[in-house]
């Protein structure tokens, strides 16, 4: 396949939002248990609870985080394939 290839620019736009989709995974995998941890944080102070549920919260943070980047590659890798069967000659 070459770069003046026809077919190869049909969608630019698939490109650019696989690319902006992999992009958030960094964002996530650090905001999800920084948002954990804090939430935990301001009901121990609330319970007194102290180490106990800000830990417990970065913990689910970090779950949530492995879940989300989990969607978001599948999908990345689904938008891949469909992009290469498109590209595929017809006989």
């Amino acid at each position: 396949m070459t770069f003046f290839d026809p077919r190869h620019n049909k969608k630019p736009s698939r490109d650019i939002r696989q690319l902006s989709l992999l992009t958030t995974v960094p964002a996530i995998m650090l905001a999800a248990p920084l948002i954990g941890y804090f939430i935990g944080d301001w009901v121990d102070g609330k319970l007194g609870t102290e180490p106990y549920l800000a830990a417990a919260g970065a913990l689910l943070g970090i779950a949530a985080a492995g879940i989300e980047t989990y969607r978001i590659i599948k999908k990345a890798s689904a938008m891949n394939k469909d992009r290469d069967n498109e590209r595929k000659p017809e006989t």
